[in-house]
């Protein structure tokens, strides 16, 4: 074998770059139709006929789907689709918390007078009492 071919392993360490450019959708620029769309309540099987057409961004419904739910997720604002979950379910342990903090008391029923049934006339044998 020729040993020229063959690089050493000093030769193979590269010194390290940025890898190149930052990875960006070509969703990025559609994301304000997207919200548009969404909140006129088209479905995503609707939306991505649309950018197909409209826009020249041919996408299946479910790489439509991930990258708007991708995208949600990382905003740090907050995102009516996001947060309409999360407002409602707020509002509901305040009110339930308040209500927990004033209870209401039972109230006691009135006290009823027990018979006790005299032992004399009690007949255990007795056929015609079953």
């Amino acid at each position: 074998m020729n040993s020229e071919a063959m690089p050493n392993s000093a030769q193979e360490k590269r010194a390290k770059t940025g890898g190149g450019p930052a990875f960006h959708s070509r969703l990025e620029p559609h994301v304000e139709f997207i919200r548009q769309q969404r909140r006129q309540r088209k479905t995503w099987k609707e939306i991505a006929e649309q950018l197909r057409a409209e826009k020249g961004c041919a996408i299946t419904l479910q790489g439509l789907h991930q990258f708007y739910r991708r995208y949600v997720r990382r905003l740090a604002r907050p995102h009516w689709e996001r947060d309409a979950t999360a407002v409602e379910s707020s509002v509901a342990p305040t009110q339930a918390a308040e209500s927990q903090r004033k209870p209401v008391l039972a109230v006691t029923p009135t006290a009823r007078p027990f018979r006790q049934p005299n032992p004399n006339t009690i007949n255990l044998n007795d056929p015609s009492k079953l």
